[in-house]
């Protein structure tokens, strides 16, 4: 692999981590994305230095996003695998999901911490400053559920 390309890919998987998702997702999108011909498990594990087990369920999980498909090489039974170029199509069907997932998971937890707050019986100053730092958690998880959810936004990505 060019020195440019593993750099790339390097970066590619601190990126996917910084979204919350496994630095092999990121990796492996780039590495595909860089590629001329879509590529092999084998070829995208030997390129990584990862288990060809990891690089399949990683597939998977981006095939899942729309960013990858799985592509047929003639003469060949093997799976292959080349990059989803249009960037909303990824954007609307794996990023603004997860994220709309993990922030629905959040209010739900916020939600039932204040109701185990509310059902203790004991008082004290903590428990004001747990309330007060529930309710501004909160705050900030709706204020990013209505960004996300703006229809200008959902515009903007349109496919």
């Amino acid at each position: 692999m060019h020195r440019s390309v593993a750099e790339m890919v390097d970066a590619g998987g601190r990126t996917a981590q910084s979204f919350g998702v496994s630095r092999l997702f990121g990796q492996i999108y780039i590495l595909l994305y860089l590629s001329p011909d879509p590529r092999s498990l084998d070829e995208m594990a030997a390129s990584l230095g990862v288990s060809k087990a990891s690089v399949s369920i990683t597939c998977r999980q981006l095939e899942s996003w729309g960013a990858v498909k799985r592509v047929w090489v003639k003469g060949d039974r093997k799976d292959y695998y080349q990059a989803q170029s249009d960037l909303s199509t990824i954007i609307n069907n794996g990023l603004l999901s997860a994220v709309n997932k993990k922030l629905d998971t959040a209010e739900i937890q916020i939600q039932r911490s204040i109701e185990l707050l509310n059902d203790d019986k004991a008082g004290g100053e903590n428990k004001e400053f747990l309330r007060r730092k529930l309710v501004e958690a909160e705050k900030y998880r709706s204020k990013a559920a209505k960004l996300l959810n703006n229809p200008i936004l959902k515009h903007i990505f349109a496919p």
